[in-house]
């Protein structure tokens, strides 16, 4: 090969290697897939219709500002915008409002961490990555831990103990290996076996997805998804459905008093200590 020919490759490939990877999807199928190299670490967004991608981009600029790694998306619109904020660029074609079930699986990351399109990052959350490298996913409790009317349609979600919450899916950190891959196929078939029941929601399926698959899962506390005042106050009005056991105390941890310390207990029976410890608890709302 002549040295002009060489060099003329090796600049294809540096241009090819350095140009923004785009995946094209088609349904929920990979139809081509054009990527020099599996990027080990990185954010993926699912947004589609205008008003839920304009939100996906407010929220990666704000997560630009606080993160050095990749940000794929995938969407059914084409942007201009887009090749300026984003590393991956996946054009799709969702069928239903609830389809990040359907392509998070498709994700050009071995570490991702996924972020619905109304979150905001105020703080740089790269150590997701970090426990990612002990657990396979990585989650937060959902304000509904396990809803009434739900557990009264589906068997298989009413026989989960309530211990094991719901998790919130609009964040999410997950790494790519086989135990990994059968619980989102697994997450994707009980969401269209139980959408009906559902109203098309997909937290119900991704509890009992994740109940009935072997993935390490670590829960992160709630900083790391902090939820509105008008989610909660529709938390507390909804409490008929998701059930007399909804956020009740399950055990109070605290001293009565910090007597205790200096060797004095002067509780005379449980109803009394009961009544001290409910006026110290905080409450529980998320």
């Amino acid at each position: 090969m002549m040295k002009n020919e060489i060099i003329i490759n090796l600049k294809k490939f540096l241009k090819a290697y350095f140009t923004r990877t785009k995946i094209l999807l088609s349904s929920n199928n990979v139809k081509n897939i054009k990527s020099n190299r599996i990027i080990n670490e990185g954010f993926l967004y699912i947004a589609f219709n205008k008003s839920f991608l304009e939100e996906a981009i407010f929220s990666a600029l704000s997560l630009k500002k606080n993160t050095k790694k990749k940000i794929a998306i995938f969407t059914d619109i084409n942007d201009p915008r887009l090749n300026k904020i984003f590393d991956f660029i996946g054009i799709i074609n969702p069928s239903h409002i609830r389809s990040k079930v359907d392509f998070m699986s498709k994700s050009p990351f071995k570490k991702t961490i996924f972020l619905d399109s109304d979150t905001f990052i105020k703080n740089n959350i790269d150590d997701i990555f970090e426990i990612l490298n002990k657990f396979d996913v990585v989650a937060c409790i959902d304000s509904a831990r396990k809803r009434k009317y739900i557990s009264d349609k589906i068997l298989e979600y009413s026989q989960i103990p309530y211990g094991f919450a719901e998790i919130n899916s609009g964040v999410l950190g997950f790494k790519s290996n086989k135990k990994v891959k059968y619980f989102l196929k697994m997450w994707q078939k009980k969401f269209f076996k139980y959408i009906k029941e559902t109203s098309g929601w997909d937290q119900p399926s991704c509890r009992i997805a994740l109940w009935n698959s072997n993935v390490k899962l670590h829960i992160l506390p709630s900083e790391y998804n902090i939820r509105s005042k008008e989610i909660i106050n529709k938390i507390k009005k909804t409490k008929k459905i998701l059930g007399h056991e909804h956020m009740q105390d399950k055990i109070l941890h605290m001293h009565y008093s910090r007597k205790v310390h200096k060797g004095n207990f002067k509780i005379k029976n449980l109803n009394e200590l009961e009544r001290i410890l409910n006026k110290k608890k905080i409450k529980i709302n998320y």
